[in-house]
């Protein structure tokens, strides 16, 4: 919670912006996660009843530069994802993580309860009692009936976000905006990026999956993240992860004025 800004507690939003929520889980390299296949199986079948695909792959990034958004390779490594049917849900582990991703997120008790459990099931598979950082990233990709250019997002984002996109002699020049602002946290830190975007999207689908949308948005991507080396413990990171879910949708609120909100919400 940041107590600088006004206080709003989280709301579940009708016409949710959230593009992708991820919550992952570094620690220290766990080479039998790639050398035992009988350990890998039996991690398998403690999520094969939500996650019963398994797809091995590469990580995928993104960059943003003045052409929009770019997907980019990550050094290459041998990742195992196991997903739903629609793909809509996956979890995702490698040598020095575990994360969970979600493309259909619907609030934090359930996402929070299912990434409990496969921390449980990585936990007791590779006897995992240390953690070397958490995160939780929430990618809001705003996009509003008649918001094209730059330029009409000022009555819709709070002014002291925009910057430049908020001048009226400025704003309808501007193709692309984007800033990265780092924040620290009483638990840890958050980084905020955020700006408009012409087109495409920040998110890349899974192969074989219904592609996000492309028209105009406004990102918001927030991520939160704790770098303390700490035990493992569903209560602590519980606590955390409750913690910073509080602290993004406060953000998110004060980024966005009322009409945005109330559209967001789902309000007539």
């Amino acid at each position: 919670m940041i107590e600088s800004l006004p206080q709003y507690e989280p709301e579940r939003l009708h016409n949710s912006p959230l593009a992708l929520v991820v919550a992952q889980v570094q620690f220290p390299a766990i080479l039998s996660v790639q050398t035992d296949e009988a350990l890998l199986a039996r991690f398998q079948e403690k999520v094969r009843d939500r996650y019963p695909f398994l797809f091995l792959g590469q990580q995928f990034g993104f960059s943003i530069g003045p052409s929009g958004v770019e997907q980019q390779h990550q050094a290459a490594s041998r990742v195992y994802q196991f997903a739903d049917a629609e793909r809509e849900w996956m979890a995702t582990l490698t040598t020095g993580s575990i994360s969970l991703e979600a493309r259909n997120y619907t609030d934090y008790e359930d996402f929070s309860e299912r990434l409990l459990r496969i921390l449980a099931s990585v936990r007791e598979v590779y006897r995992i009692e240390f953690r070397q950082r958490l995160g939780l990233r929430y990618i809001n990709e705003i996009r509003y009936p008649g918001a094209q250019g730059a330029e009409d997002w000022a009555p819709l984002i709070n002014p002291q976000l925009l910057g430049p996109l908020a001048d009226t002699g400025v704003s309808p020049l501007i193709t692309f905006g984007y800033q990265e602002v780092g924040l620290q946290l009483g638990d840890g830190g958050l980084t905020l990026r955020h700006g408009h975007f012409a087109q495409g999207t920040t998110v890349a689908s899974p192969p074989g999956t219904v592609p996000q949308e492309q028209g105009p948005f406004y990102l918001l991507d927030l991520d939160a993240y704790d770098e303390d080396g700490r035990d493992l413990d569903d209560h602590t990171l519980d606590e955390l992860l409750k913690s910073y879910n509080h602290t993004m949708f406060q953000l998110l609120r004060w980024g966005v004025r009322d009409e945005l909100f109330g559209y967001l919400k789902g309000d007539e």
